[in-house]
């Protein structure tokens, strides 16, 4: 069922529920205000009556009970006023060709000061009333119920509601197509979206709806998506062009060297070159399939207290022996007293690999091959770590395309590196929701803070 169907039947059921609501109350409303009328009129007709007769109270009669049916069928019965002494015997009778009541019904009236009832096809009234001499009789006024004007105002108001429901129908159906038209333009227009353009964006109208919003919501979704293509297309291209690289140097010296006979000093030099460029290869292949395990199996990596201070420490031990020509000084800060405030939560191998390559850039980028890396412990828990370099800094600029893969600026072109670390670095540190906040300044270096939840 299509939503346009399903909200007018909706509107239609709701609207029908209140109206038809509404209608019963007006209707049952007028009934019992016509039937309080009614009997107001019976109350003044009796009361009358008795007041008429009990003023010659001394000449009144018991009467018979017996019918005249020529009158019956002369005079049709239709109301009548009886007055019952205190014996409960009938003295007066303005119609005497009705039903009479029987012992037990008018000694239970008797019992009560005013009642309402009905007696065969009549609406009557009994009301006890006491005469001028202190005597008590019992009055019943009896009337045929005029329903004449309740038949004519039920019809009226059956008339109405469907009339009404008719109405809110087309208004429904109507106002449901102009409600949804905004979503049928949505459905048109990404419709013509391709995948081989993803540049197309929905029309965002002026109103401030949950329609707008949607439209809002599903550009910037569309955002993405290109964004995601596009780096897609620029990670395999980059990918390419970095693994080609290395690939064709070492097959080209390895070319050149079976090319003739060459002397011990030839063949170490060559094998140096191919064991540096191979070493590249696999640096890059290692943080691809690490940046590849991130974005793919974030969900299930798992995770446990680690501690800060040994990762740290381990990542320093281990990049010296690779590189024994960098220099990391080492500071700790604010050291607590309990060993389990050391610990963080998350995973040694990941978070590792992020101070390393961290470490790694710092000693690369700067002249004198040194970083400084201190860690601070508050007593919140919320510890930090700050990695300094010595280098050239980040130009302005470059500071939103620094964690980019692939991404290399333009002044450290010469130093080699494949451009895919940092944003290895980036994605590792959004797994642990630690913040990193990058500082630079042009000629006296860059600091890289790390603050953990």
């Amino acid at each position: 069922m299509q939503i346009r169907t399903k909200l007018t039947l909706q509107f239609i059921i709701l609207v029908a529920g209140i109206l038809l609501l509404s209608l019963c109350f007006i209707y049952f409303k007028f009934r019992q205000i016509t039937e309080d009328e009614f009997y107001n009129n019976l109350r003044s007709k009796a009361l009358m009556t008795a007041e008429m007769v009990l003023h010659e109270e001394e000449k009144l009669q018991i009467l018979t009970t017996e019918n005249n049916s020529e009158n019956a069928e002369l005079l049709p019965f239709r109301e009548n006023v009886v007055i019952y002494n205190g014996k409960l015997q009938m003295v007066f009778a303005f119609n005497r060709d009705g039903e009479p009541l029987t012992d037990n019904r008018l000694r239970e009236l008797k019992s009560n000061e005013e009642t309402c009832f009905q007696h065969g096809n009549l609406h009557a009234i009994a009301v006890r009333h006491t005469s001028h001499s202190g005597k008590e009789y019992l009055i019943v006024a009896e009337s045929i119920f005029n329903s004449e004007e309740l038949g004519n105002l039920r019809n009226i108001l059956i008339i109405s509601f469907f009339m009404g429901i008719g109405i809110v129908a087309a208004g429904g159906w109507f106002y449901a197509g102009q409600a949804m038209s905004p979503v049928s333009r949505i459905i048109n227009q990404v419709d013509h979206i391709l995948p081989s353009d993803l540049s197309a964006r929905l029309d965002v109208s002026n109103n401030h709806d949950e329609i707008s919003r949607l439209v809002i919501t599903f550009n910037r979704l569309l955002d993405r998506i290109q964004f995601a293509f596009r780096m897609q297309k620029s990670f395999i291209s980059n990918v390419s062009h970095e693994l080609k690289n290395p690939l064709s140097v070492i097959l080209s010296q390895l070319e050149v060297a079976l090319d003739k006979k060459r002397n011990a000093p030839e063949y170490h030099a060559t094998l140096t070159s191919v064991l540096e460029d191979t070493r590249e290869l696999s640096d890059v292949t290692e943080k691809l399939l690490q940046l590849a395990r991130v974005h793919s199996e974030g969900a299930n990596i798992t995770f446990e207290q680690v501690r800060l201070d040994e990762i740290m420490l381990q990542t320093r031990a281990a990049l010296l022996r690779l590189h024994p020509d960098y220099h990391i000084s080492f500071d700790i800060e604010g050291i607590p007293e309990s060993e389990d405030q050391l610990c963080v939560l998350g995973n040694e191998s990941l978070l590792r690999s992020a101070f390393q390559n961290l470490m790694d850039n710092g000693c690369k980028f700067s002249q004198d091959k040194k970083v400084e890396v201190k860690i601070g412990f508050e007593s919140s828990g919320k510890h930090y770590v700050e990695i300094t370099d010595h280098g050239p800094g980040i130009p302005p600029k470059d500071m939103q395309l620094i964690f980019q893969p692939f991404y290399r600026s333009s002044q450290n072109i010469h130093v080699r590196g494949s451009g895919i670390g940092l944003s290895l670095v980036e994605s590792i540190l959004k797994l642990h929701h630690v913040v990193l906040d990058v500082v630079s300044a042009q000629g006296k270096g860059t600091t890289f803070k790390l603050s953990f939840p």
